[in-house]
């Protein structure tokens, strides 16, 4: 599937929750995902290579986890991902050939989601990643052959602006995100 996708940091969590809800648009309840984010050897986001993910989703803590693969490919230039998830029923296995076809296991991120549709084509998520600051948005905008991924792009910038979300876009994954992180030293402050 073809999706325009902005993540932006939120100044704000519950201000961009009371935005949403002002105008009858309400977040499902938390749950939880892991990603095994896997790549081919010598990645490079820039060559729109793909990453795999291996994903959990727990959005009942007393029924049994989902497990998904998705494929991502990013277009920087053109603004848009290729994205295509199927369930899968053995993650040890699927993780296994994954190995084989040779990817490299290259991040792991867990968050916390809160998600909500907007229409048949628009999906707002509030992301909480384990290991970094505050909370992020994202806006995914599924499109079909017809529409332009530069008015798409244009389209949840202007969204983010009426829902009083400011800065700009965070274009790094979160897994990029988190390694940064951990490279930054740390400063003592006395």
């Amino acid at each position: 599937m073809k999706k325009t996708i902005i993540k932006m940091k939120l100044n704000s969590r519950a201000d961009f929750i009371s935005t949403l809800n002002e105008i009858d648009f309400n977040f499902s309840a938390p749950y939880w995902q892991h990603d095994r984010v896997f790549v081919p050897k010598r990645f490079t986001r820039d060559k729109a290579m793909p990453r795999l993910s291996l994903r959990t989703i727990v959005k009942d803590p007393e029924k049994k986890a989902t497990y998904a693969l998705v494929m991502r490919r990013h277009f920087e230039d053109n603004k848009f991902d290729l994205v295509n998830a199927t369930v899968v029923k053995d993650y040890s296995e699927t993780a296994h050939i994954l190995y084989q076809l040779g990817y490299e296991l290259r991040y792991e991120v867990s968050r916390r989601r809160e998600e909500l549709r907007m229409g048949n084509s628009v999906s707002v998520y509030i992301d909480k990643i384990d290991g970094l600051p505050g909370y992020y948005a994202r806006i995914e905008s599924d499109l079909s052959d017809v529409d332009d991924p530069a008015d798409a792009y244009q389209d949840i910038l202007d969204t983010f602006k009426v829902l009083h979300v400011t800065g700009n876009p965070v274009n790094e994954t979160y897994g990029e995100i988190l390694e940064s992180s951990k490279s930054e030293p740390i400063v003592k402050v006395d």
